[in-house]
């Protein structure tokens, strides 16, 4: 009882010297462009690159979820050179990464997203399902990477 009281007594200090109650972030991802921007260093894709994914990063529309999209896509982008597997496995992992990552957030806002995301993939891969060689994983490096980068741009 008498922590509860000294706890009570320096909360009641805390507001009346600065006015307010002691916020705690909690919100370890960044959501906004500019905070993404500082973390993302990605240079300007090719031309090529900004043709095939500017279609995918304007369906996202609402900034938070842009921010969100260029940092998930940048770690993906980043790992992807590294995974050893086969075309059907890094599409679970991507997709179930992204999942885990964003929850529900996500579902159902963007129509054509989903679709946009695999044909970047198949792009790059084919639809059968085979190992994928190094040359590959730096293609889906350089294309999604490319659509963190749009995502964020101004």
């Amino acid at each position: 009882m008498k922590i509860l009281k000294i706890t009570v007594a320096l909360g009641l200090l805390w507001f009346v010297f600065y006015g307010s109650i002691p916020s705690i972030d909690i919100n370890p991802i960044p959501d906004e462009i500019d905070e993404v921007q500082a973390i993302i260093d990605v240079d300007k894709p090719s031309d090529e690159i900004i043709q095939q994914v500017r279609p995918v990063a304007n369906l996202v529309t609402d900034i938070e979820d842009k921010a969100k999209l260029a940092l998930f896509n940048y770690e993906f982008a980043n790992r992807v050179t590294r995974y050893e597997t086969d075309v059907q496995k890094l599409n679970d992992v991507y997709t179930d990464a992204g999942m885990r990552f964003f929850e529900d957030t996500l579902k159902g806002k963007y129509e054509n997203l989903p679709d946009q995301l695999q044909k970047l993939f198949s792009s790059i891969t084919t639809d059968d399902n085979k190992v994928l060689n190094q040359e590959e994983k730096q293609k889906l490096k350089d294309l999604f990477a490319g659509l963190s980068w749009a995502l964020i741009e101004r």
